[in-house]
């Protein structure tokens, strides 16, 4: 992802709710989603067009296999802006009860970026990056939250997405970001989703999530929402006082006018840089997201459009 205007601090504390919420939400656990971003990790850097990307594509598949749970690929290829290749990417959609009304879909971006450009070593910038908050993070939460969903069949149906090519674009060029979910959002076929919430850089121990300004003025209830169950929870991560506009998957699906919302802990030091790496995440800060999407899944406050 790509900052857009920067980290713009408002006015204003978050004021937090004395009583945690009664939720009847199933739990999640956080160090459930660290394995996963460790087995992804153990891979490599998962640059589309590197054998590491496709064995992780394998592992992928074979998890999703074993829970007996819908999914389908999107295949599409793209030039890489690095150096003129055509790569090879693929999307993949699990669908949690295929064919309930009203949809909301999750998604993460699960490749790694080619450079680490914002490293602090000039010679570092050159290598790809590991990519275990920026990536592995979110995508691992949404694996953990399949066998959830499966196993507590939730009230409205989930499209849980793992994007690819998100990373692969030059700073001053955002058109070459979030490449997968800007070619899902225009070859989506039937109904659109109802809603969809982006997950990005969830991991680290610290992280503040802020409003995404973008979604804010075209869609501010679904994001009102998020931050309100975060403070029934006491998550004082969730900061709607702090915002920032993001170049991120959820804006090809704004623009298709698609309610959308971005959760992302912008700000991370070790972002673009070779120490993104597990051993900076928090299985803490894993679970709190993943309790507030599990609230907002099951709490019965999605209302149809």
């Amino acid at each position: 992802m790509r900052g857009g205007v920067g980290r713009l601090l408002a006015l204003g504390a978050l004021l937090l709710s004395a009583d945690p919420v009664e939720a009847a939400a199933p739990a999640l656990s956080g160090e459930s989603a660290m394995k996963w971003v460790r087995r992804q990790c153990a891979f490599g850097p998962r640059v589309p067009g590197t054998p590491a990307h496709a064995r992780c594509l394998s592992a992928f598949r074979s998890h999703l296999d074993s829970l007996g749970v819908a999914y389908r690929a999107h295949p599409f290829k793209v030039i890489s802006p690095a150096d003129g290749r055509e790569l090879a990417c693929t999307n993949l959609i699990i669908s949690i009860r295929p064919e309930a009304r009203p949809r909301l879909l999750l998604g993460s971006h699960w490749d790694s970026r080619p450079w680490a450009d914002q490293d602090p070593n000039p010679q570092a910038r050159a290598k790809a990056v590991l990519g275990a908050n920026d990536g592995a993070s979110s995508t691992a939460l949404l694996l953990t939250l399949a066998r959830v969903l499966r196993d507590n069949p939730p009230p409205i149906g989930v499209d849980l997405v793992l994007f690819d090519a998100e990373d692969l674009g030059r700073d001053d060029k955002p058109e070459e970001f979030c490449l997968g979910s800007q070619r899902l959002a225009s070859e989506w076929v039937g109904r659109l989703p109802d809603w969809v919430l982006v997950l990005d850089m969830i991991g680290a121990p610290g992280a503040q999530f802020g409003r995404e300004l973008y979604s804010q003025r075209y869609f501010p209830d679904l994001s009102d929402l998020i931050f309100d169950l975060a403070a029934r929870r006491g998550f004082a991560e969730f900061n709607p006082a702090v915002g920032y506009a993001i170049t991120d998957d959820h804006l090809p699906w704004l623009r298709r006018g698609v309610p959308s919302a971005l959760i992302i802990g912008w700000g991370d030091p070790n972002w673009h840089t070779l120490k993104d790496t597990p051993d900076r995440l928090s299985s803490t800060t894993l679970e709190r997201v993943g309790t507030v999407v599990l609230d907002l899944i099951y709490g019965g406050e999605l209302a149809a459009p």
